[in-house]
């Protein structure tokens, strides 16, 4: 009877075991850890690299096609970069800027655009996205901003039981560490000067598909502007009055 009993107990411990595996890989896929399963990452691929060479991944000299691998920090100089994550997420790297990679796209200085299913960290507090197209951007002393172009994203502070806050499309937050700002539109202005700056100009790898950015900048500035292939919105100019051109009397004419 001995053995029967040992091995009744040793399947049980099984079991036990694979219920406590299954408990931690559902609280991970439905967010209870902040960064939803689907788009945790470990490996960044550098793409392109304009302006120069100054992109480094540590203390290396990073060169198109070098891997940066989970907890590695990516940092750039005078140089941009643009990068792809394993699981099929993009990002562009800007000037004097600093990313780890993570769980999440970690920044501690500059700014970074991502594109796709990679969730962000900024300044304590977590980005959750849900098909998007979003920039933070942070500088030294850990004032920032996220900016959301397409999609979503939750904003959930890194302390246990905050609230999440929503950003859609067409809207931006100011981040200080710890403290989140107001939400507020991004102005057709703004998006502009997003689109022609230096996350967006130059690169020939896209970050979106084509036509995308027209999509966006249709979707998120008011009447009254016209949105370029490039997304670039620019005021509609109404054109002038044509003046009418007197025409002459004639002496005994009805006319």
């Amino acid at each position: 009877m001995m053995p029967l009993n040992l091995t009744f107990s040793h399947h049980r411990y099984q079991k036990t075991i694979l219920s406590l595996l299954y408990g931690l890989f559902f609280a991970v896929g439905f967010g209870l850890f902040n960064i939803p399963a689907f788009a945790q990452i470990d490996l960044a691929t550098v793409q392109e690299i304009l302006d120069g060479e100054e992109v480094f991944i540590e203390e290396q000299q990073a060169k198109v096609e070098d891997r940066a691998d989970l907890g590695q920090l990516i940092r750039t100089q005078e140089s941009r970069a643009s990068i792809e994550f394993n699981n099929g997420a993009a990002g562009r790297i800007g000037t004097n800027s600093q990313v780890t990679v993570g769980q999440c796209v970690d920044i501690q200085q500059g700014q970074v655009v991502v594109s796709g299913p990679a969730n962000g960290c900024i300044g304590g507090f977590s980005v959750g996205v849900k098909g998007t197209l979003y920039i933070m951007e942070t500088d030294e002393d850990g004032t920032g901003n996220i900016k959301v172009l397409e999609g979503e994203v939750e904003v959930t502070s890194q302390e246990t039981g905050a609230v999440p806050i929503i950003l859609r499309e067409g809207q931006k937050i100011g981040v200080l560490p710890g403290v989140l700002g107001q939400i507020q539109d991004i102005t057709p202005e703004e998006l502009a000067l997003i689109l022609t700056g230096e996350l967006f100009s130059g690169f020939n790898i896209p970050i979106t598909p084509e036509g995308a950015l027209q999509s966006i900048c249709q979707r998120i500035v008011p009447s009254g502007f016209s949105c370029a292939a490039n997304g670039v919105p620019t005021p509609n100019v109404p054109s002038p009055p044509v003046p009418s051109i007197p025409r002459p009397s004639i002496p005994g004419s009805p006319f």
